[in-house]
């Protein structure tokens, strides 16, 4: 592929990928197995995403002498050893710990909150000119940690479920 960079640092381009988010995985797993990466056109294409096609997309580069390994990791299926791993080895999403204790053990609920009079009279304004109902009740969420007892609302480390 093509060489970019002086003949002391060359780089070479080892994928290219329609979006910029693609050619991030692609250099995050390239960094994880110790061979540093480079995205580029990315600004470009965030900016200018008409342009994609005519810059040949999204680049990832490496060092030329580390290029073949590279497209060979890239080229490779790795879902097959992610599904070896059980669930129960990896670590909690940030959402699902508690931010007083650090535990992981929360216990989530989900109530309704029904309408004071003020919503119910935009749901009969909504029906009126909308045309329909609208919902005239909330979903409040919220979990309690297991370990500590706090309580935590929605949208203090937990999203909405």
């Amino acid at each position: 592929m093509a060489l970019i960079g002086t003949a002391s640092s060359e780089l070479e381009v080892v994928g290219t990928y329609r979006f910029p988010h693609e050619a991030q995985v692609a250099r995050g797993v390239l960094e994880a197995f110790g061979i540093p990466a480079w995205v580029i056109d990315e600004t470009q294409i965030r900016l200018r995403w008409y342009l994609g096609n005519a810059l040949g997309g999204v680049k990832v580069a490496v060092r030329a002498a580390d290029a073949s390994t590279a497209r060979e990791l890239l080229s490779g299926d790795h879902s097959a050893a992610l599904e070896s791993i059980p669930e129960t080895h990896l670590p909690p999403a940030p959402d699902e710990v508690c931010p007083r204790c650090g535990s992981a053990s929360l216990e989530i609920s989900r109530a309704r909150v029904d309408a004071r009079w003020p919503e119910w009279f935009w749901a009969l304004v909504s029906f009126v000119f909308a045309g329909g109902p609208s919902p005239h009740y909330s979903v409040k969420t919220t979990a309690r940690c297991r370990a500590c007892g706090a309580e935590i609302p929605a949208g203090r480390g937990m999203n909405d479920r």
